[in-house]
């Protein structure tokens, strides 16, 4: 694929969220090949869609051209900060901390659930300080807008040696939402 445009210049990943929603997926900042392609995770590299077709919380194999449709079942999407930036790591604190107003407003009225952080910057940014004590899965924290807060490994390639904690806590997450029984035929 050639590219037209530099990160900056991408239009970011509209939020995909809705009233009522189970639970909502909070990434860092939309990266450069999701936002050509104008949808969530949506890097080759990325094992998001490939975790969550394995877990209980989807009935089928999914790819990034289903995240908006996945609010019919009760799950959203979003960032914590909205600029499209392939490099995580040059997201600076500050900026993160910035975004956390902004992210609260837009979260609140999804009234969801359970919020999932993809990767643990976001989650350190809103609860500072608690990430040392925790692990993966749900976390001891007060609820975020309302809602349980879990944090899960990031999907990205570079954190591959994390990927099958991520399928822990997606299990341990859709038994908590009470979607033990999502997969069509699982065991």
């Amino acid at each position: 694929m050639s590219r037209s445009h530099s990160a900056g210049e991408l239009p970011t990943l509209p939020d995909l969220l809705t009233p009522g929603l189970d639970l909502v997926f909070v990434g860092i900042n939309p990266g450069e090949r999701s936002a050509e392609r104008g949808h969530y995770y949506g890097h080759p590299g990325n094992a998001f869609w490939r975790c969550i077709s394995r877990s209980p919380l989807a009935s089928r194999e999914l790819t990034p051209e289903d995240d908006a449709a996945l609010a019919q079942d009760g799950i959203g999407f979003t960032d914590l900060v909205k600029r499209v930036i392939t490099d995580s790591s040059l997201v600076t604190d500050d900026e993160l901390r910035e975004a956390i107003p902004a992210f609260r407003a837009r979260l609140a009225p999804a009234t969801p659930r359970a919020v999932c952080f993809t990767a643990v910057r976001p989650f350190a940014a809103l609860y500072p300080g608690a990430w040392r004590a925790r692990g993966w899965g749900r976390q001891d924290v007060p609820p975020l807008e309302g809602a349980q807060v879990w944090v899960m490994p990031s999907p990205s390639g570079r954190a591959a040696a994390y990927h099958r904690d991520i399928d822990t806590v997606l299990a341990a997450l859709a038994a908590d939402l009470g979607r033990t029984n999502a997969r069509r035929g699982a065991a």
